[in-house]
């Protein structure tokens, strides 16, 4: 690989610090060739190389309705099982939302909290290594763009340049040693998302007991739950990738073994009870 060293002094000089962080990761994926070339600036980035920005309140959401949806769906069909009177349905899956979206919001609240205490400890411990021991931190920070591709006088100017400022310095080692997002978590942000997706979720199999009982209720809690977890299967697919339809089938088929089970449970109750 054949590199400038001027042209290589000349980049760096004119990326700002968060670029250098955003086009390493990019070019790991990248053949030697396009990895001089895009660094040059010869090479635009090809759409499939473009990746939407995720985030944690999409897969809050997603992982709360999916929840929520599931659960509750499980529950009417257990209680269904049992007995055909609606008024009990009713308060079963109502009791089923209450008592589901208190616990997602405090799981999410529990773990998130946990998660940004964890970081705020590393954070603390890297400040103190680049204090006492910056030679140590600095050769991590080589070795971290190294395996990226980075080399000679560029690998130079990009360390050089990255430990300049203290705050990014620390910055970079959560984020690429020690694996941290880029921004901490918000427990309660991650409380309230969880919960209410929860309910979102959790409310479409207990809505058509609502305005009525029997076979018809029981027929649109099936499809309005169905319909749900087909869309929930497509924001699955945006979020992690894959095929959207196979995504959508397999949430579809998890969820009817799941009400399956539990209404079969439910009849078996049902009869003992009596």
């Amino acid at each position: 690989m054949v590199e400038s060293n001027a042209c290589a002094t000349l980049i760096v000089s004119d990326i700002a610090a968060s670029e250098i962080v955003k086009m390493a990761k990019m070019m790991e994926s990248m053949p030697p060739l396009r990895r001089l070339l895009h660094l040059l600036g010869e090479v635009r980035t090809p759409r499939h190389e473009r990746h939407r920005g995720k985030g944690d309140v999409l897969r809050e959401m997603v992982f709360g309705a999916n929840d929520g949806l599931v659960s509750n769906a499980s529950l009417v069909a257990a209680v269904v099982g049992a007995t055909a009177v609606r008024e009990t349905i009713l308060i079963g899956g109502i009791a089923g939302i209450v008592a589901g979206a208190i616990s997602m919001s405090l799981g999410a609240y529990v773990s998130t909290r946990s998660e940004r205490e964890l970081r705020e400890s590393e954070e603390k411990r890297e400040r103190e290594e680049i204090e006492t021991v910056p030679e140590v931190e600095r050769s991590e920070i080589r070795t971290i763009y190294r395996k990226k591709g980075f080399t000679g006088q560029l690998l130079d100017d990009a360390v050089a340049r990255l430990t300049s400022d203290k705050e990014r310095w620390v910055q970079v080692m959560l984020t690429e040693e020690l694996g941290f997002a880029e921004n901490p978590p918000n427990p309660k942000r991650s409380a309230f998302v969880m919960g209410a997706a929860f309910i979102f979720g959790a409310s479409f199999p207990v809505a058509p007991y609502i305005v009525a009982g029997g076979t018809g209720a029981l027929v649109g809690s099936l499809g309005l739950t169905a319909s749900a977890l087909l869309g929930i299967g497509v924001l699955r697919a945006y979020v992690a990738g894959g095929a959207v339809w196979r995504k959508a089938a397999e949430m579809l088929g998890l969820a009817a073994i799941a009400v399956l089970v539990a209404n079969g449970i439910g009849r078996l109750l049902g009869v003992t009870i009596s």
